[in-house]
């Protein structure tokens, strides 16, 4: 047998739990706002076979689990946990969870099909939009909150993989248009942009690594092979404008800084023509750390598209490291002002106990950060000692005129019991005390994503 190298990916709240649950009426400490009904949905790698000395796995791979919290009427009634399970094995996406159509559909990306999942997590099935998507999907299309389109930008791992494909799905989730966008290679596109009449393509260096695509496929992995993306240091960082419902042939294409980016805050259209889109950026991924994005601190920064010109600036917004960035959705592709995160810091980039760089690097989670990128102050909630979170949820209080009017919605890992909390902040002040912890039967894993998805929109 194969000596065992830790993987921090596999230990503490990155580790997997092993069974689902079925817990209700939580016990809340506060008080919920009564207009909060609806569900609380997060969603995670789960993974159930690794391989047994822990060298190939990536943090991004495994089976989905959905973990979902109902709250009604200022009650929490109860909390759910399941592995995503579609109409065949490989069908369990594991990246985000969101509702569109009516559905609640969870999302991978680079060849997985959505699987819908009823209110009660208890039924899911593949969906492919009639097909228009059986080829595969991404984990973050953008959902335009006045029509409700959804836009989105895939990559696919396979034969045919040199080119990305558009889609929009309806608001009913019916497929209207399809573009094929040819590109170099295999791009890693993990996320999209999107305004009031554009899309915005991110082509950058980082790429599927055939050698270690050849070596997860005969069975004998290396560190991290398990996603077999690797930084490129020849593959151009570049980002693609065309009109929404656009083709191929009006695809323009420009010089970006070099850099990665997971995750898009929002981008808007200025009356010049020009586009402002906030990322979440790193100078690397995937070069010194193979398991995950630990090769630094990722930071917010402002790109200025300027088609007129065929330049992109760049502006770093804050010297605070964050990630999962949100906003109010109804400023979804329009000029937006806040924005909230999960704070990740220095002593969030630590290595394992092991002294080989590419056995180490864990990209932890830390505080809550509320950013205005008008002034640049920044707002932190401290969760307590030992307590993290990662991705907030805005969700907007009924009848909100102001951007931030509304709640934070966050799961907080408390490391002190190994126990999990769904945490409910006041958005325009995230510095004040919580105004509800529901407390958890169990840990929710360290994952990705999760929304706040309420009964009129899919049921109740």
């Amino acid at each position: 047998m194969a000596e065992a190298i830790r993987n921090p990916y596999l230990e503490g709240n990155f580790a997997p739990v092993s069974d689902e649950l079925s817990v209700d009426d939580l016990p809340v400490t506060g008080t919920l706002p009564a207009e909060l009904n609806g569900r609380y949905l997060r969603i995670g790698p789960n993974p159930t076979g690794t391989d047994e000395t822990g060298v190939g796995h990536h943090w991004f791979v495994g089976q989905g689990m959905v973990h979902g919290v109902r709250l009604c009427d200022g009650r929490a009634e109860w909390y759910r946990n399941r592995f995503v399970r579609g109409d065949v094995p490989e069908d369990s996406p594991n990246t985000n969870v969101l509702a569109q159509g009516g559905r609640l559909l969870a999302l991978v990306e680079g060849g997985g099909a959505p699987v819908t999942i009823t209110s009660d997590l208890n039924r899911m099935s593949t969906w492919d939009s009639d097909g228009a998507l059986s080829a595969g999907f991404t984990a973050h299309p953008k959902i335009d909150p006045v029509t409700g389109e959804m836009h989105s930008i895939s990559y696919l791992i396979g034969p045919g993989a040199e080119q990305l494909r558009y889609d929009v799905l309806d608001a009913t989730g019916k497929a209207v248009h399809t573009a094929e966008l040819p590109v170099s290679g295999v791009p890693m596109v993990h996320d999209m942009a999107m305004t009031a009449t554009r899309v915005v393509v991110l082509d950058l260096p980082v790429t599927l690594s055939m050698e270690a695509a050849g070596r997860l496929a005969a069975g004998a992995p290396q560190i991290g092979d398990a996603l077999p993306m690797r930084w490129n240091d020849e593959h151009p960082s570049r980002v693609g404008v065309l009109p929404r419902g656009g083709t191929a042939d009006q695809v323009r294409w420009f010089d970006a800084p070099r850099c990665y980016v997971f995750h898009v805050l929002n981008a808007y259209d200025r009356p010049d023509g020009s586009i402002v889109m906030d990322v979440v950026r790193y100078d690397t991924v995937f070069r010194d750390f193979l398991r995950g994005p630990a090769d630094g601190l990722p930071a917010l920064a402002r790109w200025t598209i300027a088609p007129h010109r065929g330049t992109v600036s760049e502006q770093i917004m804050s010297d605070r490291g964050v990630e999962w960035p949100r906003i109010n959705q109804d400023w979804a592709g329009r000029s937006h002002r806040y924005g909230w995160f999960g704070g990740v810091g220095p002593e969030s980039l630590r290595l394992s106990d092991d002294v080989d760089r590419d056995r180490g690097g864990s990209f932890e989670p830390g505080p809550l950060i509320k950013l205005d990128t008008t002034t640049g102050e920044a707002s932190t909630h401290h969760f307590g000692g030992g307590r993290v979170t990662q991705e907030p949820a805005f969700v907007a209080r009924p009848g909100a005129e102001a951007e931030d009017d509304g709640w934070i919605l966050s799961v907080v890992h408390d490391g002190n019991t190994d126990r999990s909390e769904l945490v409910v902040l006041d958005a325009a002040d995230v510095t004040t005390a919580p105004l509800a912890r529901v407390h958890l039967p169990r840990r929710v894993p360290f994952g990705f994503h999760g929304n706040w998805v309420s009964d009129n929109e899919i049921g109740a």
